[in-house]
């Protein structure tokens, strides 16, 4: 800044550095000095002049008046708003002026807050809850419990079946068996014209779309811990909620009933397959040795073999003995002689008697002569006791192998009906449905102080992302 300043000797010119409020005041002095040239001029060292504008402007003409340490130097002036300031202030609101804030919060906030309130005061329907607790049980007793760990891993097959019938009470397959077995239409209880628009339902609607509206107006819950499932049923009467949770745990009670039986008939299905089996081949091979028995006219052919052999050797030995006797017989008569003719004959029908029996004992195809008449009540034309008896063998081989199959079978499905009896299921109901006395829901007050709640903070959220991509466009 270049300030004049005159003394009875000569002028001296001092320089200081501009900054900002210095230029300013530079350019508003200079305005005011070519006002002042059209005006009076004052008398004195100071002149106060006023501009268009009605701010105060010192001057400053010569030097004789002031201070030494003020020779130089200009006073502060007030600020004063220039050309391009004025340009670019914001022109003041109207009458009618609005912030679109407040209108976004009007919008957003307020009337859908005064809606959620009338409805939860004063049209919501009220809402009756009916609790029921319920566990299912069973006499399976796993390798873990029998180590005293059954702690430790909590239940294996009672939790399954307690998962199974949680999903089954969500399920349409529960509409359905409701509606067919007890001749209960759950959408009957819902579609009464007390209930209000937000939860009414036609009687007519689809059990596809009646299924996920049941899922929310129903709620189970399962403690993997206790083995207890916890079931809450809503309900615009009391009436009404008494009679679904009833209905509920009766289509309940028969699944887990059917699940029992058709474990049951799962493990001991096999066994008796088995036992079956066994059985009919058994059955077989007896029929076998009483056909063979009674073809034959045999009971036992090993006694029938043994007595054959000790015959064979009392014959032989008779025929030993016979040949003795002739022998002596000849060193004391001739040939012709009766007694010679007698032992001769005797031992001719030993030796023929001992034939036929070693034939007899003999395969077809080791027999001299097969087509020999055969004793009566023993073996057949055709057979013989050697044949017979590998039959016999044969047989009784396969009646031991079948008599132990058959055995063995019979365990096992001993077996398994005493393992399927551990498999038994048991529906216990120890918390029973109880007809509620008031309505829980809706929390009217709560309800409407939370959705205002809500509705408040996604204003907040909305009203921060515009104001934060506002900035970044400017």
């Amino acid at each position: 800044m270049t300030v004049p300043k005159t003394t009875d000797e000569n002028a001296e010119t001092i320089q200081f550095p501009l900054n900002k409020d210095e230029k300013r005041e530079q350019r508003l002095r200079k305005r005011a000095e070519r006002q002042k040239q059209a005006q009076e001029a004052g008398s004195g060292a100071f002149g106060i002049e006023t501009l268009s504008q009605g701010a105060p402007v010192i001057s400053v003409v010569a030097g004789e008046g002031l201070a030494p340490q003020q020779k130089g130097r200009v006073q502060p002036q007030p600020e004063a708003e220039t050309e391009e300031e004025e340009h670019f202030k914001a022109p003041k609101k109207g009458a009618f002026s609005f912030s679109w804030t407040n209108v976004s919060f009007l919008l957003f906030v307020v009337i859908p807050g005064a809606f959620c309130a009338l409805y939860f005061m004063v049209i919501a329907s009220p809402q009756y809850v009916v609790e029921s607790q319920f566990s299912v049980r069973g006499s399976n007793a796993s390798s873990m419990a029998s180590l005293g760990l059954g702690s430790l891993f909590g239940t294996s097959v009672q939790s399954s079946d307690s998962y199974i019938v949680s999903s089954y009470i969500e399920s349409q397959q529960l509409v359905r068996d409701v509606r067919d077995q007890l001749g209960i239409d759950l959408r009957q209880y819902y579609s009464e014209p007390n209930i209000d628009f937000m939860y009414r339902i036609s009687p007519d609607m689809p059990l596809e779309k009646f299924t996920e509206y049941w899922r929310d107006m129903v709620e189970i819950s399962f403690n993997s811990t206790t083995g207890n499932t916890t079931l809450y049923v809503y309900a615009f009467s009391a009436d009404d909620s008494k009679a679904i949770t009833d209905a509920v745990l009766k289509v309940s009670e028969k699944l887990v009933n059917s699940l029992s039986e058709s474990s049951r008939r799962q493990m001991t299905r096999v066994a008796s397959m088995q036992v079956e089996r066994a059985e009919a081949r058994l059955q077989m091979v007896r029929n076998e040795i009483r056909r063979l028995r009674s073809t034959e006219k045999i009971i036992d052919p090993k006694q029938l073999s043994q007595l054959d052999f000790s015959l064979t050797q009392k014959l032989e030995s008779e025929l030993q003995a016979a040949k003795t006797r002739l022998n002596t017989a000849l060193q004391s008569v001739s040939n012709d002689a009766p007694q010679v003719v007698v032992l001769k004959r005797t031992i001719k029908g030993l030796e023929n008697q001992l034939g036929i029996l070693k034939e007899k004992m003999t395969l077809p195809d080791e027999a001299d002569s097969p087509e020999q008449p055969t004793k009566a009540g023993r073996v057949n034309e055709e057979g013989n006791i050697p044949g017979v008896l590998t039959k016999f063998e044969d047989l009784t081989v396969q009646l031991e192998f079948s008599t132990q199959a058959y055995t063995t079978a019979l365990a096992a499905f001993e077996t398994s009906l005493t393992e399927a009896q551990k498999q038994d299921r048991y529906f216990a109901v120890f918390v029973s449905p109880v007809r509620p006395e008031i309505s829980l829901y809706p929390q009217r007050l709560l309800d409407s102080f939370i959705s205002l709640l809500v509705l408040m903070a996604v204003w907040l959220i909305a009203q921060f992302f515009y104001r934060s991509f506002k900035d970044h466009a400017i």
